[in-house]
């Protein structure tokens, strides 16, 4: 039943399967692909009859079987003559090379890859898998990952995008089905316009109805290659990405299968034959696999590979998927925000993770530097500019004054926009001369925050004009001007406190920054943004005491 249940599936899958070809039968692919299920079926059922695992029964006969896909260019392909191939193909017949096996091959679908490795009719699953939590309950993925694929948009080649957010509100064509399609319909408030098929959504994308097709950035790549979508454009950076994993049945688990596969999966890394694939196949370059290459290249003091199998014959843990790492194989910090995580679901990654945590201390540093700077700074230049009007120096007074009233009228963040993208990009294409995005934000949150620092000490001027006629604003007099309105004036520091968040618009690795990075990464919105809120009421208070004492101090005495 379970061959002839196999033999119908390949005659009729449809027009699409390996069967047909421009409406007539194609016998070659179905020839093939029944002898190599004949042959695996018989040889399999022979082995578990014997209890040999799958290495020996594979190395016994002579053959390996591969499950791989043909409807996913250019990691799978059905040629116009019949013959298989790609990038995970070519993965394939390296790993039957190093078995000194014939390698057999049958083609698999995203609908039944799973279902066919696991009622055996392969040895092996290379087909564009995700390694997910999910899967690993049905198959044994094998570590480390070979590849990764995120969510991107694929534009039409007049596509003026640049980031994510200029997507905000806009109509973007999905396809049904897509597990992907909520995330980022909520991260980046899309409007979606869901369509039953891939080929539908990209026609919606042609025809103009959407900005870009939403969908896996390495079928997109493959579309690219195409003449049918010359020109078209994939910009953005890939978002939720997941790493693929290569599959075995979980009875193979921890035997010699998993570990040949795993040790070849890292040579694979170190030799740079998954970098060499990428270019033959005329693939984007991958992040991932420069990642990878470094990491499974990267040697302790001794010249020995850090990534090596340890006594267990495990991987050391900074060399796995950080993902499926369970508080029983760490110790530390680390053991208690996993122990944490699988307990509540509360996913403290900036506080267990070394890396994240470095990133998350410093963008706090960088934060309390912006405060510092911008608190100190726009009560400096708000008392020195009613000082400098004071003097009633005709064009100075009038061109400060005529300053102040720009900046307290013109928005903050669309002052740090003119400075950095226009007067800045001015600069760095005359010149090549690059404005620090840290000193621009606090010279645009200074100069905002003291012009209005400004109006408040020239208000309170004015009013003690009219019982003191002969009043001037001097040092003398400043202390008594600024009591009266020192409640204006610390709201206008506190908000330039909370503004500070504005730097992120620019690429200031601050707070706000580095938390929207950890979230585009783990997707821990909850957890993370009543974090930052948490953190921002923290700071503000400390700065609303601080500047409260100095008051007290500094106008102690005062009537």
């Amino acid at each position: 039943m379970l061959l002839d249940s196999g033999a119908a599936r390949l005659w009729h899958a449809g027009a699409r399967g390996p069967c047909m070809r421009q409406g007539k039968t194609n016998v070659r692919p179905c020839l093939q692909a029944g002898r190599a299920c004949l042959f695996a079926f018989i040889l399999v059922a022979a082995g578990a009859a014997h209890g040999e695992n799958r290495m020996d029964q594979i190395v016994k006969r002579g053959v390996l079987v591969v499950g791989v896909k043909t409807d996913y260019p250019p990691f799978g392909m059905l040629s116009a003559d019949a013959t298989l191939h790609g990038f995970e193909h070519d993965l394939a017949q390296d790993l039957a090379h190093r078995l000194g096996v014939v390698l057999h091959k049958v083609a698999v679908t995203g609908a039944n890859r799973m279902q066919v490795l696991d009622e055996g009719r392969i040895d092996v699953m290379i087909a564009t898998l995700g390694d997910t939590y999910e899967r690993r309950q049905i198959a044994d993925l094998v570590e480390p990952n070979y590849y990764s694929s995120g969510v991107t948009l694929m534009t039409r080649p007049d596509s003026k995008l640049s980031a994510w957010a200029d997507l905000r509100g806009q109509k973007v064509c999905a396809t049904q089905g897509s597990y992907f399609n909520r995330a980022m319909a909520t991260r980046y408030l899309l409007d979606l316009q869901v369509f039953p098929s891939g080929r539908d959504a990209k026609l919606g994308v042609r025809d103009g109805r959407c900005a870009g097709w939403l969908f896996d950035n390495t079928a997109i790549a493959g579309d690219l290659l195409s003449s049918e979508w010359k020109g078209y454009k994939s910009t953005l950076p890939p978002q939720l990405l997941t790493p693929w994993a290569i599959a075995i049945a979980r009875s193979e688990k921890g035997g010699a299968l998993e570990m040949f596969i795993g040790d070849t999966v890292a040579d694979w890394h170190r030799q740079g034959v998954l970098l060499g694939l990428e270019k033959k196949w005329q693939m984007p370059p991958s992040v991932f696999l420069a990642e990878m290459y470094a990491l499974w290249n990267k040697k302790d003091e001794k010249g020995a590979f850090i990534c090596r199998r340890l006594a267990n014959g495990q991987w050391p843990l900074a060399c796995r998927n950080p993902v499926f790492i369970t508080s029983t194989e760490t110790t530390g910090l680390q053991q208690w925000g996993l122990r944490l995580k699988e307990k509540t679901g509360i996913n403290l990654t900036f506080v267990y993770d070394e890396y994240e945590r470095d990133q998350f201390l410093r963008a706090l540093c960088i934060t309390l530097a912006l405060t510092v700077s911008c608190v100190f700074g726009s009560l400096a230049s708000g008392v020195a500019l009613a000082l400098a009007v004071e003097r009633k120096i005709l064009l100075l007074s009038r061109f400060l004054k005529g300053l102040a009233l720009i900046g307290r009228l013109t928005p903050p963040l669309l002052q740090i926009y003119v400075l950095v993208f226009g007067i800045g990009g001015l600069l760095a294409a005359s010149w090549g001369v690059q404005l620090n995005s840290f000193l621009v934000v606090v010279l645009c949150l200074c100069w905002y925050t003291g012009s209005c620092l400004l109006h408040i000490l020239e208000n309170a001027g004015d009013k003690e004009r009219l019982r003191n006629p002969g009043f001037r604003l001097t040092f003398d007099t400043l202390r008594p001007l600024v009591s009266r309105c020192s409640t204006s004036i610390l709201a206008c520091l506190v908000n330039v406190t909370k503004a500070t968040m504005m730097a992120s618009a620019v690429a200031v690795p601050e707070l706000l920054s580095v938390s929207t990075s950890i979230i585009a990464e783990h997707g821990a919105v909850a957890t993370v943004m009543n974090t930052l809120m948490l953190l921002f009421l923290l700071l503000v208070f400390v700065v609303l005491r601080v500047l409260q004492w100095m008051e007290q101090r500094w106008c102690r005495g005062i009537d």
